[in-house]
């Protein structure tokens, strides 16, 4: 996922996002039928990664403006993997 984030980035305009998908692995690994790397091989730790050694990028999830309920917190299976591109 690290790999796929890299080449693609220059792809992403600023103030557009890369979405590392199914970030929530992390919080899944010892249910059925995970593996156990899925605590450090997953896309929301790629996504970290990739923020840290990329300037243009930061980790930044995108406002919740389709809320029609009660539900104060968006909900995703894409946690802490949204990379918004801060830099030409």
């Amino acid at each position: 996922m690290l790999a796929e984030l890299r080449a693609y980035a220059p792809l992403v305009t600023p103030g557009s996002y890369a979405v590392a998908a199914d970030g929530i692995m992390a919080s899944l690994r010892g249910a059925p039928r995970t593996q156990p790397d899925w605590e450090w091989n997953n896309p929301m730790e790629a996504a970290r990664l990739f923020a840290a050694e990329d300037a243009h990028f930061t980790i930044e999830q995108p406002g919740y403006v389709f809320n029609e309920g009660d539900v104060r917190e968006p909900v995703t299976y894409w946690p802490n993997a949204y990379l918004r591109r801060v830099k030409a």
